[in-house]
C-alpha cells in the first residue's frame, strides 16, 4: 500500500492562490500588475541618507526622495517607463551610482531614449541635491510597452 504525503495548510493555500491566478485574463494580469506594483512601491521601508550640497552648505535627503524625483522627471517623457531606481551612496552618504531601469514605448529608438532618460535624470539630481561630483548614471532598458 503506497500512501501520499499529507501536503500541510501553507501548501495547499499556494496551490489554491496559483490555480485562480491562472484563471486570470493577460489583460486581468496587466491591471492586477499595475495595482500590485504601486502598492509595493507605496509601501514604507528605511531609506538610506543621500548628500547633496547647495550655497549655504550640505544637507540630507532620504533615498525616496530622490527616487520619487528621478520618477516624475523620466514620467514626463513619453518613449520612457522607470520600473526601477536604485541609489548607492559613499561612506560619507554622497551619491556615487544611480541606477535606473526602465521599459520604453514599442517602435521607440532606445538608444535615443536612454539618452533622454539619462538627461532627465541628471536634471533631476541636480534639482535635488546641487552638483554631484562624479556621478555615475546607468540606465538598463529591460521591457518595451505600447
Amino acid at each position: 500500500m503506497t500512501t501520499t504525503p499529507q501536503h500541510s495548510h501553507g501548501e495547499q493555500v499556494l496551490a489554491r492562490a496559483t490555480g485562480s491566478l491562472r484563471l486570470h485574463t493577460p489583460a486581468g494580469w496587466r491591471v492586477s500588475r499595475a495595482d500590485l506594483l504601486e502598492t509595493v512601491r507605496r509601501a514604507h521601508r528605511p531609506a538610506a541618507p543621500v548628500r547633496g550640497r547647495h550655497a549655504l552648505g550640505e544637507f540630507v535627503v532620504s533615498c525616496d526622495v530622490l527616487t520619487t524625483g528621478v520618477r516624475g522627471a523620466v514620467d514626463r517623457l513619453p518613449r520612457a517607463d522607470v520600473t526601477t531606481v536604485r541609489c548607492v551612496t559613499d561612506a560619507e552618504d554622497h551619491l556615487d551610482l544611480l541606477t535606473v531601469e526602465t521599459g520604453v514605448r514599442y517602435g521607440a529608438h532606445v538608444p535615443t531614449t536612454a539618452e533622454e532618460v539619462r538627461t532627465a535624470v541628471v536634471a533631476a539630481v541636480r534639482d535635488l541635491l546641487g552638483e554631484v561630483d562624479g556621478l555615475r548614471v546607468h540606465v538598463h532598458v529591460g521591457d518595451v510597452f505600447e
